[in-house]
C-alpha cells in the first residue's frame, strides 16, 4: 500500500499538468483581450466583450476575475512587469547616452491600458508599480546624465510624465496610418537634452506622482 502511494501521486501530477497549461493559456488570452478592450473603450469595456475577445466563456472569466476591478489590476500588473523588464534590458544592453531615450521609446512601443487606468473609479487601485520601476529608471537616468545626453536637472518623475503624456495621445489619437503621438514623443525627448534653460519650479517627486496616479 505504501509503495503504491507515490505511483498514484505521480499519476495525479501528470494528469494535472495539461490543466495547468490550459489555465495559463486562458489567462494570457484573457489579459491580452482585456488590455486591448481597455485600450479601445477605457474602463467601460464590458466583461462580456473581453470574454468574446479571449475566446473563453463568461463563466471562465468571472471564475478567474470576480469583477472588472480585479481584471484591470491584473492587466496593470502585467504592464508594470513589462516596464520593469524593459528597464532591466536597457541597463544591460543600451549605451548610457541612449538609455533614457531608448527606455521611453520601448515603453511607448508596447500596448497599453492607460485609457482604462485614467477612467477607472478612484477606489480601484492597488498600486502604481513605481516602487519597482523608479529605482531602475533612476539608474538609467543617472547613467545618461553622466554621459552628457540628458540634462542634469531632469528627475525620474519627469520621464514618467513624458511617458504618460505621449501614451494619453497614442491611446486616443493614433491609428495604423497616422501616429501623432510620435511627434510629441520626439518633441518631449528633445526637451530632456542639454541646452535648455532650467525650469524655475521644482520637479515632482516619485511619491507625489504616486499619489496622483492613485488619485488620493
Amino acid at each position: 500500500m505504501t509503495r503504491g502511494a507515490p505511483a498514484r501521486a505521480g499519476v495525479t501530477t501528470v494528469e494535472q499538468r495539461p490543466l495547468r497549461r490550459d489555465a495559463e493559456v486562458n489567462l494570457n488570452r484573457i489579459l491580452t483581450a482585456a488590455r486591448d478592450a481597455f485600450a479601445e473603450h477605457g474602463y467601460e469595456a464590458s466583461m462580456e466583450d473581453i470574454a468574446v475577445r479571449a475566446d473563453v466563456g463568461v463563466g471562465t472569466l468571472y471564475r478567474r476575475f470576480p469583477n472588472k476591478a480585479d481584471l484591470l489590476d491584473a492587466v496593470v500588473d502585467a504592464a508594470q512587469e513589462c516596464k520593469r523588464r524593459i528597464a532591466e534590458a536597457v541597463l544591460a544592453d543600451v549605451a548610457p547616452e541612449e538609455g533614457v531615450f531608448e527606455f521611453v521609446r520601448r515603453c511607448i512601443s508596447v500596448p497599453s491600458c492607460w485609457r482604462a487606468i485614467i477612467s477607472a473609479p478612484p477606489w480601484r487601485t492597488k498600486g502604481t508599480g513605481l516602487g519597482e520601476t523608479a529605482p531602475l529608471l533612476e539608474k538609467i537616468l543617472h547613467r545618461s546624465q553622466r554621459a552628457g545626453s540628458v540634462r542634469s536637472d531632469i528627475e525620474v518623475a519627469d520621464i514618467i510624465v513624458v511617458l504618460m503624456a505621449v501614451r494619453s495621445i497614442a491611446d486616443v489619437c493614433d491609428t495604423k496610418s497616422s501616429k501623432p503621438s510620435l511627434r510629441f514623443l520626439e518633441l518631449l525627448l528633445d526637451g530632456l537634452r542639454p541646452g535648455h534653460q532650467a525650469p524655475e519650479h521644482d520637479a515632482l517627486t516619485v511619491a507625489q506622482l504616486d499619489r496622483i496616479l492613485r488619485r488620493r
